[in-house]
């Protein structure tokens, strides 16, 4: 009997889902569909409907927009495993899986990383060069300014600061090498574990903050991140400083930066993911005249799309076979051991 997938929906990946499970069934095997939330809620499946869409599901294909709870984890019995048709597993408690010995793959592919690092890069060179500004002065017909009241510069010579460093902030850093930047300070919780190299150096946050003109965020969100960047925070950034987040909402104090770009406190800010999406009509960043918004989108290209469907479904194969996917998300799991075999839940569990 052919094992048994469950494939999500999703309303931003479901392009992609659906040619994933189109891909598997031509491949003999049998997927099982569940609908999605309408926009812009996150899809909990009850637990009612689990034995139906997991009762007998040995892969559960989705996306960070799919809450997969310690609890259904533990309940699903024949469950090998989570594949995100996406780089973030946000919506799963990586930790819980890897209680449970489940594998959670995730489409870390490289037209993700490198499409995300061209973004970032893309969006502090727009800051640097006032590119905001130069394209509402001529939308409102504005006369050129003066030279003497430019205030738009270049990444060369400049310091840049990221702020964590996942393989997206390492893909930038292979990127900014080739811009002259002077310097790349990058934030992590243990500087000391690495070992600094021109033009790379570690080092704490306030430090970053206080030297960097222009800052990059690149934090997974956790309890531990969400507001990392707040009012003091800001204050401690040059005035003539430019900040980007292509990482998680939450990170940043939006109201508080808000206030500081009106203010002309800070220089100006590119955002692609907020704290609460879709964008309100009303948030505070709207209509600044020094700020380049995009929602969760600046990183999206054709390349990236086409990537994750070969990668979900190589990633469901591997999870059968027994084998290490390609982008693991919690390789700890590997060090304890996978899931054993266990019996099918009782009728009390239905």
């Amino acid at each position: 009997m052919p094992a048994e997938i469950f494939v999500g929906d999703d309303h931003v990946l479901g392009d992609v889902l659906n040619r994933v499970a189109a891909r598997l069934h031509e491949q003999g095997l049998t997927v099982v569909r569940g609908p999605a939330a309408p926009p812009p809620l996150r899809t909990e499946y009850p637990q009612p409907e689990w034995p139906h869409y997991f009762g007998r599901a040995e892969a559960a294909v989705i996306s960070s927009r799919t809450v997969v709870t310690p609890e259904l984890m533990s309940w699903a019995p024949r469950l090998r495993g989570l594949v995100f048709a996406s780089s973030s597993t946000a919506s799963c408690d990586l930790d819980a899986a890897t209680e449970r010995g489940l594998v959670v793959a995730h489409g870390a592919t490289p037209p993700n990383m490198e499409g995300m690092a061209e973004a970032t890069v893309m969006l502090l060179s727009a800051l640097m060069l006032d590119l905001p500004l130069k394209q509402r002065q001529l939308a409102r017909g504005l006369p050129r300014p003066a030279s003497h009241a430019l205030t738009a510069r270049q990444l060369a010579g400049a310091t840049v600061g990221l702020v964590g460093h996942g393989r997206i902030a390492r893909e930038v850093v292979a990127r900014l090498r080739g811009w002259k930047v002077a310097r790349i300070l990058v934030a992590t919780r243990h500087p000391e574990r690495h070992r600094s190299a021109p033009p790379v150096e570690f080092t704490d946050l306030d430090t970053l903050l206080a030297h960097s003109d222009a800052v990059s965020l690149h934090l997974p969100l956790t309890p531990a991140t969400r507001g990392v960047i707040g009012p003091a925070e800001l204050d401690r950034m040059r005035p003539d400083a430019v900040l980007v987040n292509t990482a998680r909402g939450g990170l940043v104090d939006e109201t508080a930066l808000a206030e500081r770009l009106a203010s002309g406190r800070l220089r100006g800010a590119a955002i692609d993911t907020f704290d609460t999406e879709p964008v309100p009509a009303d948030h505070p960043l709207r209509g600044l005249d020094n700020v380049v918004l995009t929602e969760h989108i600046v990183g999206h290209t054709r390349d990236l799309f086409d990537s994750l469907v070969p990668t979900a479904v190589e990633h469901v194969h591997a999870l059968l076979a027994g084998r290490r996917p390609r982008y693991l998300a919690n390789p700890a799991v590997l060090d304890q051991g996978r899931r054993a075999d266990r019996p099918p839940p009782t009728a009390t569990n239905h």
